[in-house]
């Protein structure tokens, strides 16, 4: 494990030295697990290139930036996340993935976590850090509510024709989108899909969580949307205020149907 970590350090301190002889980046700074110190032999690295206001990377200059720190096997646009600023790289030499998002100065001011700076070469760094606030994106409750019981009748009518692959998706989409969310704002941590929700939730919950991982088994995946719907039904006891409006109607129907559903 030490050696992967000093790995990562040296990556790190091989971006901070290009960067020092850059004039147009402002700063670098690492996010994701670096933040919490929680960095380990399969971490990845997550890096933030300030720029300088005005300059734009487009694609080719990103893997222009990129190429400095060792050969890349692959290097790809982050447009399937929704962040063309980002490029995501995987090395060959140390082999290891990185991803870097290149902003501009004044958009450190939005931004969803306060990321580790480990070059910077402007004073308003800082001061953009103090006086702004990183927001992380949580649920909208109300949002989720209006969609969950379409989103169960849709899994009941691939079930009931027989799109096991279909519906197993399904239920994994709402693991990362609804269940993993709402488990970690139970648990007071960031709402991350479901990352790392085995070191943190309890073991109940995450027995209850494992329950709705199938197998192709039409049994085990009505089952598993069943154990999904009660997984949810609890959380949004814990979780939900009074203004969230429960659609208790479209709740019933799509449960009966749900039941009704056979092989």
């Amino acid at each position: 494990m030490k050696n992967g970590i000093e790995k990562l350090n040296l990556f790190i301190n091989k971006v901070n030295e290009f960067a020092s002889n850059d004039e147009v980046i402002e700063g670098v700074a690492v996010a994701g697990s670096f933040i919490s110190k929680e960095l380990d032999e399969y971490s990845d690295i997550d890096f933030v290139i300030v720029l300088k206001d005005g300059i734009q990377y487009q694609k080719k200059e990103m893997i222009g930036f990129a190429k400095n720190f060792g050969p890349l096997v692959s290097a790809f646009t982050g447009e399937h996340v929704g962040e063309k600023r980002l490029l995501i790289c995987l090395y060959e030499n140390p082999f290891l993935h990185v991803d870097f998002k290149f902003i501009q100065l004044s958009e450190l001011k939005e931004r969803i976590e306060n990321p580790v700076f480990t070059y910077q070469n402007n004073k308003q760094i800082p001061f953009i850090i103090e006086s702004t606030k990183a927001e992380w994106p949580n649920p909208d409750f109300q949002w989720i509510e209006d969609r969950f019981w379409v989103w169960v009748h849709y899994a009941g009518t691939k079930l009931g024709r027989g799109e096991y692959f279909e519906t197993i998706d399904f239920l994994s989409f709402v693991r990362n989108i609804v269940l993993g969310p709402m488990l970690h704002l139970k648990n007071k941590s960031l709402p991350r899909g479901v990352r790392k929700l085995e070191f943190i939730i309890d073991p109940i919950d995450l027995e209850k969580l494992k329950s709705t991982i199938p197998s192709y088994d039409f049994k085990s995946i009505k089952d598993s949307i069943l154990s999904s719907v009660k997984l949810y039904q609890e959380l949004r006891l814990v979780l939900y205020h009074s203004e969230i409006k429960n659609l208790s109607k479209a709740e019933n129907y799509a449960l009966d149907y749900l039941k009704n559903i056979s092989k």
